[in-house]
């Protein structure tokens, strides 16, 4: 049976530190400045992942589409059209009493 023993990150880097001392002053310099380069690649790689909306440019699909103002010229003086009146409902009932929508009865 294998048994593995897991370490901590603060418990690998006190163990790297033991073995860092016994290096020379140019050596933990160069070691210093890759792990410096490491740090700042993984910072903007997160970074960038984040950053994966893009702004996009509003297209305008119309033509020829009059502002607020050139309608306002065109229609000023002239008349609003009447609404009619709705129709009560009993014109509506006896107007359609006796008829049949042919659509639905071939779809039944």
């Amino acid at each position: 049976m294998a048994i593995a023993v897991r370490k901590t990150e603060s418990d690998m880097v006190d163990a790297y530190w033991e073995a860092l001392r016994t290096l020379s002053v140019r050596a933990k310099l160069k070691l210093a400045s890759l792990l410096t380069t490491a740090a700042f690649e993984e910072e903007s790689r997160r970074d960038t992942a984040l950053q994966s909306r893009k702004t996009r440019k509003v297209v305008r699909r119309a033509s020829s589409v009059p502002s607020d103002e050139e309608l306002q010229a065109r229609f000023s003086g002239k008349d609003t059209p009447s609404i009619p009146e709705d129709p009560s409902w009993s014109q509506v009932i006896n107007s359609n009493t006796g008829k049949t929508i042919q659509p639905i009865e071939k779809w039944l």
